[in-house]
């Protein structure tokens, strides 16, 4: 391939994507040959219309040139009739002949001149004036005969009549009106042929222009649907693609919110040993000091009363700390869960709290045989306790209502109070319990909402998905009957 080949093909190549590819390129080239299809078939209507206009014309001028012949021959014969005759009824007819006649030469030369593109018109002009001189020299010598024959000079009449002048005058119009009209007629002929060339050549354009419209519309057709085919194929790859990554990610969030659920398995599997271990080991150095401060306390009696009454209150020093270190075994890990099961702990955790706070209560709870995974019955359970906590430390209220609702899918929560509220808006410092909240949910998938305003109290909702599947090592359950 030479090089002036290639450098066209780059350039046209540069060119289709200059305009936007080969669909854009196409339909531009057939709205190109559209618009000069257009202009050139208008073009040649208007030529043909004025073809159409210019026969009708001519046509018309050799009507008229046959009834200028008739009339002039009928002033002719009028003229003869008065002269042999005298009488005055030929005399209208000669006049108006006359008129007539000249009347038609005025008319033809109006439609010579309204011919538009006629390369004839001098030399039909110069027909028309020459037959209209002879009409004017004949008209002349009939009113001479005319005027004759009314002196009653009807012997110098017949010889004006019968002069050589008048015949060849007769005869020149006769031959310049012949001319003109086989001059008008090859003329029609001739516009004849060039409008059915001109027609031809416009159903030729029209039919080549069709042609070509019905090529790019074919071949953009054709490109629109390889697109579409390759636009369909990418769509589905992109699909595939697409459901390969969600199958992914469904996947990484599932090992996720298993993590999450295990994390907090084991969290509360540690808040659970080391609640044991503070009950057991701490309980036991307690019960042990407080036994061995009896015995010390009898054994002194009266033998030191000061003694004794420091070691008294030595002893209700320990009762403090192991009524503290039940409540903290209790946060640690409610002992209630493991003896009676989540529903009845839940249920006594918020009565003890409202009687405690003198609280309205509206509970809603599901039925206590409703059985929830032991991780998820935690995070409910820390998510109330934590609401509670916060509305007697912070929110003032005087009632409280806490709705609960299970379905196949999920644990709907409803905390709402009518305290002092806060505002969401406002920088928070002692927001750790609510950020617990938060990620405790949302870490295994589920939803966790607050709404307060100022002095309008505090809304919670968690809803928390009940088919989050643990992993491998999530199949070490808690131990809640320890």
């Amino acid at each position: 391939m030479n090089k002036p080949l290639i450098k066209f093909w780059l350039w046209s190549d540069k060119l289709i994507n200059q305009l936007g590819g080969r669909t854009i390129a196409m339909l531009s080239a057939a709205l190109v040959v559209a618009i000069f299809s257009i202009i050139f078939t208008d073009g040649w209507i208007v030529s043909v219309s004025k073809q159409v206009e210019n026969i009708k014309l001519t046509r018309i001028n050799v009507a008229n040139l046959h009834q200028l012949k008739s009339n002039f021959f009928e002033a002719e014969s009028a003229q003869r009739g008065y002269v042999i005759t005298r009488k005055a009824d030929y005399i209208a007819p000669f006049d108006e002949s006359l008129k007539r006649a000249r009347a038609l030469v005025r008319l033809i030369e109006i439609n010579i001149l309204n011919q538009t593109q006629s390369k004839t018109r001098p030399a039909d002009l110069q027909w028309l004036r020459a037959i209209a001189a002879n009409i004017e020299t004949k008209s002349a010598e009939m009113i001479l005969t005319t005027r004759l024959v009314n002196q009653n000079k009807i012997k110098e009449a017949q010889e004006v009549i019968n002069l050589d002048v008048g015949m060849k005058e007769m005869q020149k119009f006769v031959k310049h009106t012949d001319k003109l009209i086989s001059d008008q007629n090859e003329k029609i002929d001739s516009m004849i042929e060039k409008r059915i060339a001109t027609v031809n050549l416009a159903r030729a354009s029209v039919i080549v222009g069709s042609l070509i419209l019905i090529l790019l519309v074919v071949l953009v057709i054709k490109q629109l649907i390889a697109e579409l085919k390759l636009k369909s194929e990418l769509q589905n790859q992109a699909i595939a693609q697409n459901t390969i990554y969600e199958n992914k990610l469904l996947h990484q969030t599932k090992l996720l919110r298993s993590m999450a659920l295990d994390y907090q398995s084991d969290v509360e599997r540690e808040r659970q040993k080391l609640s044991r271990e503070l009950h057991d080991e701490l309980g036991s150095i307690f019960t042990a000091t407080k036994m061995d401060l009896a015995w010390t306390i009898k054994k002194l009696g009266d033998i030191a009363p000061d003694l004794v009454s420091k070691l008294t209150k030595t002893t209700s020093y320990i009762d403090q700390g192991i009524q503290f270190q039940r409540h903290i075994v209790q946060e640690l890990h409610p002992s209630m869960i493991s003896t009676f099961g989540f529903w009845p702990a839940l249920n006594a955790l918020i009565k003890d709290a409202a009687e405690r706070n003198n609280w309205a209560l509206r509970l809603n709870l599901p039925e206590e045989t409703v059985a929830l995974n032991e991780t998820i019955s935690l995070i409910a359970y820390r998510i109330v306790q934590e609401s509670l906590n916060n509305a007697n430390k912070y929110a003032k209220a005087t009632q409280i209502g806490v709705d609960m609702i299970v379905d196949n899918e999920h644990l709907k929560m409803e905390i709402e109070d009518n305290g002092v509220g806060m505002d969401m808006k406002a920088e928070r410092t002692n927001s750790h319990g609510l950020a617990g909240m938060r990620h405790r949910v949302m870490a295994i998938g589920g939803h966790f909402e607050t709404v307060s305003h100022v002095n309008k109290g505090f809304y919670t909702m968690a809803l928390i998905p009940l088919n989050v599947e643990a992993n491998d090592k999530g199949d070490k359950k808690l131990n809640l009957t320890a």
